[in-house]
């Protein structure tokens, strides 16, 4: 199994990713309007409230899962016993934490109880979502084809039922019950991969689990406390609704940029395993690599066509979400590269500790900057302080890998001017046509068009290697795959020898 196309798992689950967020997208304009963004701003408080709960009934299981089928993805045995231990683990802290959110939800927020009991579901769907059994496996093709049929029903759903800012209870209800409905199908493909096992201890890797628990404590901090922090400090709940739409957009566009780390995750450890260090770094400078040329335009177009978008896609009354918008789209890059580092190395290497160390930084610094500036500045405050936590703990992950010498840094940086060079003559472009058209939907494909255009034909002029290997493979022109990737894993040694020699001419 660990033979596996990674190209196909990737498109798998770049599919994937983005079904998880179509339905939103799809439904956003329309919901925008019909919810206001006072009824947008309750959802996006009350999801932020149900999701600690989740957080405890998950405790670090997800990731922990996928790493132990990995290990043992070629073992019947071994992944069934590893299944049913984490299947029973997770089972039984969910019906724990349900059993405590209930009541709670029942009286702190009675004010909006149905809103948070439909939400609780959301703690359930921890049980039955066997989801990293399969990514373990590499096998991400199972999810993308139930997914997209689930997510087509909870759509159509909304657009027949949720017509006034009252029936915001039921849009809440089609986006948890078809979640739920769509991982509990994947239980139908159970039966082929696992089998009946003794000596199951569900208990058996707490400790490890409760490593990769903390750094999800700490992600969660600057993920969804941000959204409490807005609406505990904030009178108006449509603060919430602005905060929650921008954020959505950004959201969307990483998907496409930070998707390739759970195809990597368990190709990388099964890698780790072996001992292959040279593979293991070939995949990761590949995969810093993909963050700049996907994530340089994506920021940089977000940032050039947001006073055209929000108005064409949300409508009045979001007008504050052109300036958030911006400053989101700086996430692409920094949560892109941080993922590179956390969950394509940090976690496949077993250093879950560093992984604590950097978003706990973050988590620190966006704790402080939300108190400072959430009472101040609303959803800008809280937008500003996301930012710069996700640029901490992207900062402290290459410091560690500098310090550590992991694997060098310069190559990856000097990898990313070509794109930074297409970027920009992109963003002028782009920033120039817009002041002679209307603010429309024409205008905005347009603008989209004209950017994928410009930044494509500008890399293809400045012939970045990374492109024109992709463009290779793509058609066929290369026949020989593991001859190619043999070579360019000897280059990418080569050119770090080169770096490294240059750097200690340098320093003498």
């Amino acid at each position: 199994m660990a033979n596996k196309s990674l190209k196909k798992n990737y498109i798998f689950n770049v599919t994937y990713q983005i079904i998880l967020l179509i339905a939103p997208l799809v439904t956003a304009p329309y919901i925008s309007r019909v919810l206001l963004a006072e009824g947008v701003g309750l959802y996006s408080f009350s999801y932020s409230i149900v999701s600690y709960f989740v957080l405890v009934a998950t405790l670090g299981t997800t990731t922990f899962g996928q790493r132990a089928i990995s290990y043992v993805q070629n073992d019947k045995e071994a992944r069934s016993r590893a299944f049913w231990e984490l299947f029973i683990f997770r089972f039984i802290l969910s019906v724990v934490t349900l059993v405590a959110y209930v009541p709670i939800s029942l009286t702190v927020f009675h004010e909006n109880y149905l809103i948070y009991l439909i939400l609780g579901l959301n703690v359930l769907n921890v049980a039955v979502d066997v989801t990293w059994f399969f990514q373990g496996l590499e096998d991400f093709g199972k999810t993308v084809f139930r997914n997209i049929i689930f997510k087509i029903l909870s759509i159509v759903a909304i657009f027949i039922f949720v017509k006034e800012q009252s029936d915001l209870p039921w849009y809440v209800f089609f986006m948890v019950i078809f979640t739920i409905v769509g991982n509990m199908s994947l239980w139908l493909s159970l039966p082929k991969y696992i089998c009946k096992v003794k000596d199951v201890k569900p208990f058996r890797d707490v400790k490890s689990i409760l490593k990769l628990f903390i750094p999800t404590i700490a992600t969660q901090v600057y993920l969804v406390l941000d959204k409490s922090m807005i609406g505990w400090f904030s009178a108006d709940m449509a603060e919430n609704g602005y905060y929650e739409q921008a954020e959505k957009i950004v959201k969307m566009a990483m998907m496409v940029v930070t998707s390739l780390g759970a195809v990597m995750i368990p190709r990388i450890s099964y890698m780790f395993k072996t001992g292959d260090m040279e593979r293991v770094k070939y995949y990761l400078y590949k995969s810093y690599r993909f963050v700049w040329l996907m994530g340089v335009p994506i920021t940089l177009g977000l940032i050039a066509v947001s006073s055209v978008f929000v108005p064409v896609f949300f409508g009045a009354g979001y007008e504050k979400c052109e300036i958030l918008l911006p400053i989101f789209s700086s996430l692409v890059i920094f949560i892109g590269l941080s993922a590179v580092n956390g969950m394509q190395f940090f976690v496949p290497t077993g250093k879950e500790n560093v992984l604590t160390m950097t978003v706990t930084v973050g988590a620190v610094v966006n704790l402080l900057l939300n108190l400072i500036m959430i009472p101040m500045f609303e959803s800008l405050g809280a937008c500003i302080a996301t930012v710069v936590a996700e640029f901490s703990v992207t900062l402290v992950g290459f410091i560690y890998i500098s310090k550590t010498k992991s694997f060098k840094l310069k190559p990856i940086f000097l990898g990313s001017i070509k794109y930074w060079i297409a970027g920009i003559v992109m963003f002028g472009v782009i920033f120039l046509v817009k002041y002679f058209l209307e603010i429309n939907v024409i205008t905005l494909i347009i603008l989209i068009v004209i950017g994928i255009a410009v930044y494509s034909v500008m890399i293809l002029l400045l012939r970045d290697k990374f492109v024109l290997e992709l463009l290779f493979k793509v058609f066929g022109k290369l026949k020989r795959k593991k001859t190619v990737e043999t070579g360019e894993i000897a280059e990418i040694i080569s050119e770090t020898v080169t770096s490294e020699n240059s750097e200690n001419v340098d320093n003498q």
